[in-house]
Parts: structure tokens; sequence; C-alpha cells
């Protein structure tokens, strides 16, 4: 009853977003405080997760809700100009390329596209950055009510990631998960997510940013998503590339062996 009733007493100050830059931050009462475009300095409960992430002197944007009295603020993302300049361009530059191509689904031997997100840190992680490393690629979304689909695909990861630690390959494989629900899959919410699941974040990034680019990038790699019965419905695939950024192994469906990838990524990193 009390979520509820927490849930009939929060409104949603502006259909703008606020924008405001962090001046600190506070783990402990879960809040930050920022400065407003007007130059007005206000204290902002958020989530916890968000609470502890390096926000401190960045510019941000997300949505003001009024909570019994209190402002919170959620899907907080990272609104640096120069940052976003970036990401509009690699947005654009991938639209283009992904309408040229029309239907066709990237295959083995094929260069990644590119991209420029945010990781579950609010760092940008550019897929040039990757390269050099062979990295597994997936896509998943925090809400996923189906234990057999993303709560799977994220097991198989953090299996695979136990398995890189044992085999002395950790700091050698990356691991990289899209969201495929960038509206509500802010940086501190994947933070929570990956936290839950036992996330290796050392080697495991779950990167959210820009809808198109995330959009045109599952057009690319042939994730398809439907909205049913309250959720979105959608196939699965994890991609390996190898140390070029190409496509190496295109395993469909949200499981898989991490015994049967480690001698696959020890062979690539052998021939590097």
């Amino acid at each position: 009853m009390r979520s509820f009733l927490l849930l009939a007493l929060s409104v949603v100050v502006s259909a703008e977003p606020y924008e405001g830059k962090v001046i600190s931050a506070d783990s402990e009462k879960g809040a930050l405080t920022l400065i407003n475009a007007k130059g007005a300095t206000q204290v902002m409960q958020v989530s916890e997760a968000d609470s502890r992430l390096e926000w401190t002197g960045k510019q941000v944007r997300g949505d003001l809700i009024e909570s019994e009295g209190k402002l919170r603020l959620e899907t907080i993302f990272p609104a640096d100009p120069e940052q976003l300049r970036q990401v509009a361009e690699v947005t654009d530059a991938l639209r283009r390329e992904t309408a040229d191509r029309g239907r066709a689904i990237r295959s083995n031997g094929d260069l990644a596209p590119a991209f420029l997100l945010w990781d579950q840190s609010a760092k940008l992680v550019s897929s040039s950055s990757l390269r050099g490393k062979p990295y597994l690629l997936n896509f998943i979304f925090t809400r996923c009510r189906s234990a057999q689909m993303c709560p799977a695909a994220t097991a198989s990861m953090v299996s695979l990631s136990k398995a890189l630690h044992d085999a002395g390959l950790a700091d050698k494989v990356q691991l990289i998960s899209i969201t495929f629900d960038p509206a509500y899959d802010s940086p501190g919410v994947l933070r929570a997510y990956a936290e839950s699941h036992a996330t290796d974040l050392v080697n495991h990034r779950l990167l959210t940013g820009n809808k198109q680019q995330i959009r045109d990038l599952m057009t690319q790699y042939g994730i398809t998503t439907i909205q049913a019965d309250g959720t979105i419905v959608h196939n699965a695939a994890t991609l390996l590339m190898n140390v070029e950024g190409r496509i190496q192994l295109r395993l469909d469906g949200p499981r898989f062996n991490s015994e049967d990838l480690v001698p696959i990524l020890r062979k690539q990193l052998q021939a590097k």
C-alpha cells in the first residue's frame, strides 16, 4: 500500500529534462547538489547507484520528480555539450550507413559498426577503443521479465568473465552489453543492475545512450524488438569480435557455454 501511495504522490515537475552541473554528491543521503541553468543551487534525491557515480563537476540531465515534498532526479545522463556533439556525429553517420545497407545484417568477417555510448560509470565508450582486444557483445534490458532471456544472457556473460579469470585472460578480453531500453536504462540503472548480477565491472561494461544509435546497431546485428503486454519482446544473440573489430562468431539465443569460448579466445590472442 505504501509503494502505491508514494507512486500516487510522485509528480513530474516538468515535461522538459532538467539540466544542471553537479557540485557535490552525498552517497549516505542518496543526494546530489546541483546548480541549475539559472544559477540556483538545488539538492536532489537520486538512486543509491547514482549517488555513487562520479557525477561531481559534470553537466547532467534527467527527469525531475517531486515526491513527498522532495525533489528527485531520475534517469540521469551526462549532458556535456562536447560529448553530446560527438555522440550526435557518430549517430548521424550510423543512421546513414544503416539506411544504405537496408535489411542486410552484418555477418562473419564484417567490420563491427561504430558506436559511442556511455557505460555504467557514465564514461563514454567508443567502438574504436575496443580494438586491440577481442570482445563479446550482446543486447539486454534491465526490466526484462523473462528469466530465459536477458537474465540468462547476463548470467552467461558473468560465467564467461569467471572463466576468463580462471584462465588468466580477464585483462585480455572485453565483454559489452548494450541496452535496447535507453529511455529507462541510464548509467545509474545499469550500475545497479550489474551489481545485482555480480557482474565484474573491470572487464564487463554495460552501455546506454542515444536511442537512434542503439536502434541502428540492433538493425545491423539483426536484433528485433516489439512492445507487447507492457514489456519488450525480443530475440537475442552474442557476437564475438576479433582484435580488428571484425565479427568472428555469432551465437544466436541468450545463452552460451563459456567453456566453449575460452579456447577460441585463447587462439585469437595467440594469433594476435
